[in-house]
């Protein structure tokens, strides 16, 4: 969402700060016709009794229309954090940033998250929400179960070479410091993934491709060992020997369950996933936003 001047003179932030004095998903009252009254029971009803349904109609309509308006207003101020994390690589993020760069006032922006971590936890959960929609796309033409799941772990692994690396190692230094304070937050963000990689992993081990006695366990591990790896390329590997490429990371993973997968057939299946193009700058796995406009007056 951008901001844009008002007819009357006043900026954007001005009139965000206005509307940002009542909660965003308020409600105007609306006013029962002549005659009418509440019922006993607390429903609204007219002299005649009947209930009067244009007023859940209104109110209703009035409910969607702030919840959405809410969703947007959160979405722009995620990306705005995005953006920021991006520029800073994760040093150093304040939320008078994040409400410059989206055009806001801070108190629009309390309005919607109670804190700075709360605002950054939004950020990962978006991202991870967007990091679970390009593996499920990098796999979509695949068919066989082992096949899906081994694409699935390639596509995680290699992500990080199609996304801007500021912004992934503002994201990595960000799960680091949420998963001290935070843990149980931090991996409910996640469960777009997770809960995609429980998927997989239950398709291939019904298929008999795969040995999973405990597949929450397969998923932590598959999970761990790729977040490990997208760490240390991006903040540095300090465990004193040389790191593996992508390829050995995922066989090791797989044949760890018992999957028959050697490097010839996991080179041919990563020719046939659909991976992000790379461009010259990278894709950002979390969507890098417009830039917000800066608010003016006439």
């Amino acid at each position: 969402m951008t901001s844009s001047p008002r007819s009357n003179g006043r900026s954007a932030r001005d009139a965000d700060s206005a509307d940002s004095a009542a909660p965003a998903d308020s409600v105007d009252s609306v006013d029962l016709p002549d005659g009418g009254d509440e019922g006993a029971d607390g429903g609204d009803q007219g002299t005649d009794g009947l209930s009067l349904d244009w007023h859940r109609r209104v109110v209703g309509r009035s409910l969607r229309t702030a919840t959405q308006r809410s969703i947007d207003r959160g979405q722009a101020l995620i990306r705005a954090a995005g953006v920021v994390l991006e520029r800073s690589g994760g040093d150093d993020i304040t939320v008078q940033d994040v409400a410059d760069e989206a055009g806001q006032s801070l108190r629009t922006l309390y309005q919607y998250f109670a804190s700075k971590d709360d605002l950054l936890l939004a950020v990962f959960e978006e991202s991870m929400r967007t990091y679970a929609q390009l593996i499920r796309k990098a796999i979509a033409g695949l068919d066989d179960p082992l096949e899906r799941l081994a694409g699935a772990v390639v596509a995680a692994t290699a992500m990080s070479q199609y996304s801007d690396i500021g912004l992934d190692r503002g994201l990595a230094r960000l799960r680091l410091r949420l998963a001290d304070s935070s843990p149980d937050l931090v991996g409910r963000s996640q469960a777009a993934v997770s809960s995609l990689v429980r998927e997989l992993v239950a398709d291939a081990a019904e298929a008999g491709q795969v040995e999973v006695a405990d597949p929450d366990g397969a998923v932590f591990m598959l999970m761990s060992l790729n977040a490990a790896y997208i760490t240390s390329e991006r903040l540095g590997n300090d465990s004193g020997v040389a790191a593996p490429d992508a390829a050995d990371v995922v066989l090791f993973c797989l044949r760890g369950m018992g999957a028959d997968l050697d490097r010839a057939a996991l080179d041919d299946l990563t020719r046939r996933l659909d991976l992000p193009r790379t461009t010259s700058k990278g894709k950002p796995v979390a969507k890098r936003p417009r830039a917000a406009k800066r608010p003016t007056s006439k």
